[in-house]
């Protein structure tokens, strides 16, 4: 029989890290439109437009990312040994989209479409 009052925190934990990295997923995403929007308003031009990511920011924000990575990683083990499917399920999930956005922010980083700034 599974105990309610040990899942219910992991349902929780699970849950936050989910929002974590969706929400940390925001800036890549405002970024990666702003990317697009100057690659399509400049095509062609002998000067076309560059966003600017900072390299210190950068660090930081993956930083950040490995933090939820790492917590989302102890919570999918520990619902693991739980049996909670849902907490393993939204932890899975919040490992994926972490992953996904340091490999776009990084990504993105690398492209022509970026000008590092100090």
């Amino acid at each position: 029989m599974q105990n309610l009052a040990t899942e219910k925190p992991l349902h929780i934990a699970s849950l936050a890290t989910l929002v974590a990295a969706v929400a940390l997923s925001v800036p890549v995403v405002e970024r990666l439109m702003a990317a697009s929007w100057q690659w399509y308003k400049f095509a062609g031009y002998s000067n076309d437009g560059h966003i600017s990511l900072g390299l210190s920011t950068g660090l930081y924000f993956s930083a950040l990312l490995a933090a939820v990575f790492g917590f989302a990683l102890l919570v999918h083990r520990l619902a693991k040994r739980r049996a909670a499917t849902r907490a393993v399920a939204w932890s899975l999930w919040a490992m994926y989209v972490a992953v996904a956005v340091l490999a776009a922010y990084w990504l993105l980083g690398m492209s022509g479409l970026n000008a590092w700034r100090a």
